[in-house]
Formats: structure tokens, C-alpha cells, sequence
């Protein structure tokens, strides 16, 4: 797996959710697992969703079954 950055915000370029920005951060103190925020806008969102990785693995295999291609910003 290639790193995924955290708490950083980056572009799907290609795959599910096209267009959107996408933010992966870490819960350490609740759950332990990782959160991905989708959104549709930045600064002014409409539209947006998120995913939760137990793990490190799982988080890898859901950007791989999503086809997720990311500008990180």
C-alpha cells in the first residue's frame, strides 16, 4: 500500500466520488479505526458521505475496491 496521507484533505481524480475531496483521519481515542470524509466542496459543502477502516488494511483494500485516485492538496 502506498502511504495514505492523514489529516489531509486531497481530489478524487478517478473512481467512485469523482470530484469530490476526500480526508482520512485517525481515531485514536474512540474506535481506533480511520474515517474517510467525503465532501463535495471544501469550504461551502452540499453533498458529502464518509466510510470508517478498522485497520490500516482495511483502510487500504476500501481506496482499492473504490479505484480512488487522489490529488493530495
Amino acid at each position: 500500500m502506498s502511504d495514505i496521507p492523514i489529516d489531509r484533505y486531497g481530489r478524487v481524480l478517478d473512481g467512485e466520488n469523482k470530484g469530490y475531496f476526500i480526508r482520512v483521519t485517525l481515531d485514536a481515542e474512540v474506535t481506533h479505526g480511520y474515517y474517510v470524509f467525503l465532501v463535495d466542496d471544501i469550504k461551502n459543502p452540499s453533498d458529502g458521505g464518509d466510510y470508517w477502516a478498522k485497520d490500516v488494511a482495511e483502510l487500504a483494500n476500501l481506496f482499492r475496491v473504490s479505484e480512488w485516485r487522489i490529488e493530495w492538496l
